[in-house]
């Protein structure tokens, strides 16, 4: 049986939605959003501290294979980035000269943005035989600033002295983070303490 024009239209007509279930519907979307999109944020921000984690630390083990590989000391230093002043020519957040020709493992190092930031407790160096040449262990926090809210994240990488070996934890203290803190700096200040880094 052949449905005729009059049955037709009432199906076209039953076809779609109210304006009041759209709007219904817009404001369930608008108010998941707003739930999801701080968390969501936060997330991201954590992926990245930890993703810049793994890849210093892997940097770093590198960089101590290539003094030993070309019998060259590589100096290993922090680049100082103020506040929300990432250019071009300032991504990476380590300078690494070695005095051998050879390597160009410094222009490998990870890069750094605006989302994160890194302090260190002092520059080094690594020997020939891939040693740290430093008196004391050296202590680098990386950590994010988040979504309405203080940092919540705080890795820290302790870099043992003189064997190099790298260990990975979580610092403990954030009293000494602003809300201006800067993206790369070195601890001049001596807040940074070996023991606040929970291995």
């Amino acid at each position: 049986m052949v449905p005729n024009i009059s049955q037709i239209m009432k199906i076209i007509k039953n076809k779609g939605f109210t304006i009041v279930e759209i709007i219904i519907a817009i404001g369930i979307m608008s108010t998941l959003s707003g739930l999801i999109l701080p968390s969501y944020l936060n997330w991201m921000r954590s992926e990245k501290v930890n993703a810049y984690t793994r890849e210093i630390r892997e940097y770093l083990r590198v960089v101590r294979l290539e003094a030993r590989r070309w019998g060259s000391i590589c100096y290993v230093n922090l680049n100082p980035i103020i506040y929300n002043d990432i250019r071009i020519k300032d991504f990476n957040g380590y300078k690494i000269f070695c005095d051998k020709n050879e390597s160009n493992i410094g222009s490998l190092s990870p890069e750094l943005n605006n989302s994160i930031f890194q302090i260190a407790n002092k520059d080094f160096l690594i020997t020939p035989n891939g040693r740290i040449s430093s008196e004391e262990s050296i202590v680098l926090v990386i950590g994010s600033k988040y979504f309405m809210s203080g940092v919540k994240i705080l890795n820290c990488l302790v870099i043992q002295s003189p064997s190099g070996q790298i260990f990975r934890g979580k610092y403990d203290d954030n009293s000494w983070v602003t809300k201006r803190i800067e993206i790369s700096y070195l601890d001049n200040e001596r807040k940074l303490e070996i023991n606040k880094c929970k291995l």
